[in-house]
């Protein structure tokens, strides 16, 4: 039996976004792949899963919040232990006590409902009321000149899985990123490339390259805007 060697957070943390962003592109599919009475019971799905990769990304987030505050505390602990002359007594039995009780708190933190309040949960509406809101969205974003080729309009940053806010576009391959993003990856990694779903384009990402996204920008006002009345 081979040897399984343990997950790093990062490795945790690359392989919960890819999951999410599988369960989205398969979204986007299911209008051009299947029969319109399936897609109601392959949405729930769908959704359902979103909904686990939610929850374990919530869980991990916790976790990893959780073992810095148990570290903490157990410091503390040692370092008045040995002030008063004393060893160090926090048995493993406590430590993993601590961390229950420290992760239920966090855990009780969340507020009720908010795996439906996930940004990309949001976007998995129903296909008839993407397509109403979409008909809305393409009148007035032609007049705004962004280009609208019958696929949804993200506005979910995809790397940071939070609503666009500066968004700027790549002029090579059109895709858009948050501008804070993309900045601070590039300055970690000067071959930085395009990391949407399926974009072929591989040419690492140069700050020429990058404009702002105005008519995206715009199109995320006026559905706050449409939101809000």
């Amino acid at each position: 039996m081979a040897q399984r060697f343990p997950v790093s957070n990062s490795e945790i943390t690359d392989n919960i976004k890819k999951g999410k962003d599988k369960i989205i592109q398969v979204y986007d599919m299911l209008p051009n792949f299947c029969l319109n009475e399936e897609i109601p019971g392959l949405l729930d799905g769908l959704r359902n899963a979103m909904k686990d990769y939610i929850m374990l990304d919530m869980r991990h987030q916790d976790l990893k919040t959780s073992k810095q505050k148990v570290i903490q505390l157990c410091t503390e602990k040692a370092e008045r232990e040995i002030c008063d002359g004393r060893k160090c007594s926090t048995s493993h039995e406590e430590i993993n006590q601590l961390l229950k009780n420290t992760m239920s708190k966090e855990l009780e933190k969340h507020p009720e409902g908010f795996l439906e309040r996930d940004p990309l949960y949001v976007t998995m509406k129903d296909f008839n009321e993407t397509e109403t809101s979409n008909i809305e969205d393409q009148e007035m974003d032609n007049e705004d000149g962004l280009a609208v080729t019958g696929e949804t309009i993200q506005t979910i940053d995809p790397y940071s899985k939070k609503e666009f806010s500066e968004p700027v576009k790549n002029s090579r391959c059109k895709h858009s990123y948050e501008k804070e993003i993309i900045q601070s990856l590039m300055a970690a990694n000067k071959n930085t490339k395009c990391y949407w779903m399926g974009c072929n384009n591989r040419v690492p990402i140069r700050a020429d390259d990058l404009v702002p996204d105005d008519e995206l920008k715009r199109h995320i006002t006026r559905m706050k805007a449409r939101a809000a009345i």
